[in-house]
Parts: structure tokens; C-alpha cells; sequence
């Protein structure tokens, strides 16, 4: 047999392998090289320009091919024995599902050490971080087999580890992070499964927190055990399922005047109105709607006047400090973005319980001049935040409320294109069913009816951040 033909030469330039042709290895340019016009290089390793976000951009942007290690002591993993599946669900928890539950530019930590001392915590960690991969890969098929197999160990873990420790609180409050878990991994990324429990973890939650004492109590304690982060997210899941079903939220209004002690998932807003106080006002509305239903209260003027005062955009006035010190409220070019983005996401939060006190509470009908008017208000708050900001990822309760009062092509049309968006982001299958709910409430006529009856077409285990 003739020697097989040697199309490369060992120590050929990068170009010349590429081409897979002969290298005649003059350096520092060879004449192939010269002759094509190719930049030629002999170096040991051919350094190639990656296609994803640089390092600057904002990690939930990123989807590294390998994730990097968690920041926590090698010998604590030593120790632990876990499996290198459990480790990569961790790392992967940590540096692309984690900065998607958050709007701030520096979140607080995951819960990662807690979950290396409680298995339901571990379990549920993993089983939710390995959901999220597997929807971001659509792998649907082998997503369904991955979950069927695990969900039962985590729920029997959270079972055994809820009956041994029911008057231990440290013990407790590490179950209820569990379940936390568990209901955002049904809420968020199972919502369209069969094995969707997202109601009865809920009730769960609400079981252990009132158990250890009530929100309020557990929001002072939480800094030890339960990331304050989590409790501030099922606050505003809640809250915002309760405005949709037209029912009161689970918690009473005042948690929102404490609730920015500790780390939240919104950023946190120093110019103008906090977004907990919006969320406070939007509580308050929901148990007012709720009195009145009952016949317990009257519909008055006067309040609906408050409401509305609470929830109008505000804007800073001029005062003497402002000649005292002109430059105290000055801010930086590096913050000037990030200040208007915050204060724009809000903006649409307030104009989205506009909405819904002109709707659910005074009644009006859809298409009423007032509802249309905060309805374009808020989609020019939703259109102005930037889909680079991590805010954009937590439109999802205005764009909803927007969407279900549009009327038009054209809103409807930006109202889908917000949602694919979104959705390219996050991978939540949350979004594919509020785009569901909204196609059918268009060719419907529950778009005419009252406010109660343009929200059923969502499923019940869905939650809308």
C-alpha cells in the first residue's frame, strides 16, 4: 500500500492547518501566507472570538458552556460527598438560574451552604436547576423522564424531613426553603406538566410560615436560615395571582412596610416611590375589591381618590435643599441608566394597579377612555425599559394586564413580540402560557367582560412576577 498522503506539516501556521495544505514553517510569515494575504501565526494556541456576551455583560445574558465553580471551600465539597451531577445542578443554580430570579444589580447570595447541610433543600436546588437546563436545551422528552424520576425523591425528603422536625424551627425554616423551591420550580418552569403542584406548595408555605410565627416575625429571623430574598419573591407571586383569581392575598398589606430591610428581588429604589409601596397599595386595593364583593364595605369616592393619589407617578419637586446642596441628588453617568430603568419598571407597576382600580374596583368597562389611557401609559413604561436590563425580565404582571386591554393590532403585536423577548431570556414555560392565555382572550369575547373573567384562561399553577 502506498504511505498515506501528509496534507499538514507538524508546527505548520494556524492558517495552513485550517486550509489543511502544506506549511513551508518560515517564520515569522510563510509564503502561502503571504501569497493569500492570510494572517499568518505560529503560536501554540489559535485564540478564537466567542460569539456570547463578554464577561461585562450581565450573567443571566450568559449560557457558559462549562459553568464556573462555587465560591465556597474545596474542602467543604470534600466533605459533603456529593455527586459530580449534584455539583454541576449547584454551579449551574448559582451562575445562570439565580441572577433570573432578581432585578438587582448585585444580588444577594443562593442559598448554596444551606443546601450542603439539608437534603430536601439540596434536593430541590438541583431538581429545579436541572428543570431550567434541560427547558433551555428543548429537551422536553427527556425533561419529563428527568423529573418524574427525582420529584418523588425530593417530596419524600421534605416529607420525612417535615415530620421530624416539626417543633424544631432551624430544622422547619430549612423545609420551608425547600418548598420555596418547589414552587417556583412548578410556578415558573413546570406549570404546563401534570405533576404541577404549584397551589398546594403554596399552602405549604403558608402551613411552615405560619407555624414559625407569621411573615412579619419570619422576615426579622430570616437573614440566618431563609434567604429574605425568596420570601420576598412568593410575597409578590401572591400578591399578583390574587389580582389576577380576584381574591385577597394570602398575607396581610403591612408586610410591604418592612419588607426592604433585607434583600429583595427588585432593586431598590432611592428617587421617588419604592416599588414596596406600590406593592402595599396594589395589597390594600385587592382586600378593598374584596370587602365591597362582600357587601362588607361600600364602594366610596373618597378612597378610590386616595388609591389613585398612592399610585400616580410622583416626581421630585424643587426645595431649599436643593440650593443648599445642588449636588447631594446628582447622579453619575455610570448610575444615570440604571436610576431610569429602575424608576421607569416601577412606573408600570403603578400604571398596571391604575388599571386594575379602574377595572376590578370601580368597575369601568375595558375600553374606557381612563383604562385606555394608563394602558398606554404603561406600554410606553414597558417599551422604555431596555431589554439589556435585568428589570426587563420582571415585566411580566404589567405586560400581562397591558396585553388583556389591547384592543389593537399593533399592541397586541408588541405585546407578543415582548413576551418571545422575554422568553428568549429567561426560558420560563410561565411565558408560553400567558402568550396562550392571551391569543385566546383576543378571538374571545371575555375581553368585553369584567375583569375576574379576562384572567381564568391562565392555569392555575402559573405565576406572573
Amino acid at each position: 500500500m502506498p504511505p498515506k498522503r501528509q496534507r499538514t506539516v507538524q508546527g505548520s501556521c494556524w492558517p495552513c492547518k485550517q486550509r489543511r495544505v502544506k506549511c513551508d514553517l518560515i517564520q515569522p510569515r510563510c509564503r502561502r501566507c503571504i501569497l493569500t494575504g492570510a494572517k499568518c501565526s505560529f503560536d501554540k494556541i489559535l485564540v478564537r472570538w466567542n460569539s456570547r456576551p463578554t464577561k461585562g455583560a450581565p450573567i443571566s445574558y450568559q449560557t457558559p458552556a462549562s459553568p464556573p465553580r462555587l465560591s465556597l471551600p474545596k474542602q467543604i465539597f470534600d466533605s459533603t460527598g456529593l455527586a459530580s451531577g449534584e455539583l454541576k445542578a449547584l454551579d449551574y443554580f448559582q451562575a445562570a438560574l439565580w441572577p433570573l430570579l432578581s432585578t438587582a444589580t448585585q444580588p444577594c447570595p443562593p442559598p448554596i451552604s444551606l443546601a450542603l447541610e439539608s437534603e430536601p433543600v439540596l434536593l430541590a436546588m438541583c431538581e429545579l436547576a436541572e428543570a431550567h437546563r434541560l427547558l433551555r436545551q428543548d429537551n422536553s422528552a427527556f425533561h419529563q423522564q428527568i423529573i418524574s424520576d427525582k420529584r418523588s425523591n425530593c417530596l419524600g425528603s421534605v416529607r420525612k424531613q417535615l415530620r421530624e422536625c416539626l417543633s424544631n424551627n432551624v430544622s422547619l425554616s430549612r423545609v420551608l426553603v425547600a418548598v420555596l423551591l418547589l414552587y417556583f420550580l412548578d410556578g415558573y418552569i413546570d406549570c404546563t406538566e401534570q405533576s404541577a403542584s404549584t397551589t398546594s406548595h403554596q399552602v405549604g408555605v403558608r402551613a411552615i410560615v405560619e407555624q414559625l410565627g407569621g411573615f412579619s416575625a419570619l422576615l426579622d429571623e430570616s437573614e440566618k436560615e431563609i434567604p429574605h430574598m425568596l420570601l420576598s419573591e412568593f410575597a409578590s407571586t401572591d400578591l399578583t395571582r390574587a389580582l389576577l383569581d380576584d381574591r385577597p392575598p394570602s398575607f396581610p398589606a403591612s408586610i410591604w412596610l418592612n419588607i426592604e430591610r433585607g434583600p429583595v428581588w427588585w432593586e431598590k429604589q432611592t428617587y421617588g416611590i419604592s416599588l414596596a409601596a406600590v406593592f402595599r397599595t396594589m395589597a390594600q386595593l385587592a382586600f378593598y375589591r374584596h370587602s365591597t364583593q362582600n357587601g362588607e364595605e361600600e364602594l366610596d369616592i373618597e378612597k378610590v381618590r386616595d388609591f389613585e393619589r398612592c399610585l400616580q407617578p410622583s416626581f421630585q419637586v424643587l426645595n431649599l435643599d436643593h440650593f443648599d446642596c445642588p449636588e447631594e441628588d446628582t447622579v453619575s453617568r455610570g448610575e444615570l441608566e440604571r436610576v431610569n430603568q429602575t424608576i421607569t419598571f416601577t412606573r408600570a407597576f403603578q400604571h398596571s394597579a391604575l388599571i386594575y382600580l379602574y377595572r376590578a374596583v370601580c368597575g369601568l368597562p375595558p375600553r374606557h377612555k381612563l383604562v385606555q389611557q394608563h394602558v398606554n401609559f404603561c406600554m410606553g413604561c414597558i417599551n422604555a425599559v431596555s431589554s439589556s436590563s435585568k428589570a426587563h425580565n420582571c415585566l411580566i404582571f404589567p405586560v400581562y394586564v397591558v396585553g388583556a386591554h389591547s384592543f389593537t393590532a399593533d399592541h397586541q403585536k408588541d405585546i407578543l413580540g415582548k413576551i418571545d423577548c422575554i422568553y428568549r431570556t429567561i426560558r420560563f414555560s410561565s411565558l408560553l402560557s400567558i402568550r396562550a392565555a392571551l391569543e385566546d382572550l383576543w378571538q374571545s369575547e371575555k375581553q368585553e367582560d369584567t375583569w375576574a373573567d379576562m384572567f381564568t384562561p391562565l392555569g392555575r399553577d402559573v405565576l406572573v412576577l
